[in-house]
């Protein structure tokens, strides 16, 4: 029996992630991964976490910065295998997935660092420093006719 999924739900799960479709295939076509990803400022740095769990960092993830993009992408390939007196089961979990993040302009690629750890992916971006705003007030004329 082959599943098949209802176009319209997978649609909904992109907007708003109210389901996990990470591994369905239907029609051949394989859905992308879309990992959870967090967004801050701290430090005057942009800190991006990503969960990523079960991913060996040095092979299966790339970030590369393009232009104001951030990009996180890679592969992720699982499998497990139970078998237990009258139980077997055999589960594999893949599929490849990029989040690409828009840099505020002026990011210096030389100031991105990255660390990995126990599933959490940790992207430091150092944001270049904010210029003091000048403080001026202008004055309103009063148009006489």
């Amino acid at each position: 029996m082959e599943f098949k999924v209802w176009t319209p739900f997978l649609d909904l799960d992109k907007e708003f992630r109210l389901f996990d479709f990470p591994r369905l295939i239907s029609e051949g076509r394989e859905f992308p991964l879309r990992p959870s990803v967090d967004i801050v400022r701290k430090n005057g740095d942009m800190v991006v976490t990503a969960e990523l769990p079960g991913l060996d960092p040095e092979k299966d993830i790339e970030i590369t910065i393009e232009g104001s993009v951030l990009s996180i992408k890679g592969e992720k390939t699982e499998e497990k295998e139970i078998s237990e007196d009258d139980r077997y089961m055999h589960e594999r979990s893949y599929g490849k997935f990029q989040r690409r993040i828009s840099l505020p302009g002026g990011v210096s690629p030389d100031k991105v660092t990255a660390d990995y750890d126990k599933g959490i992916l940790t992207v430091h971006v150092g944001l270049p420093k904010e210029k003091a705003e000048e403080h001026r007030t202008i004055p309103v004329k009063a148009k006489t006719t």
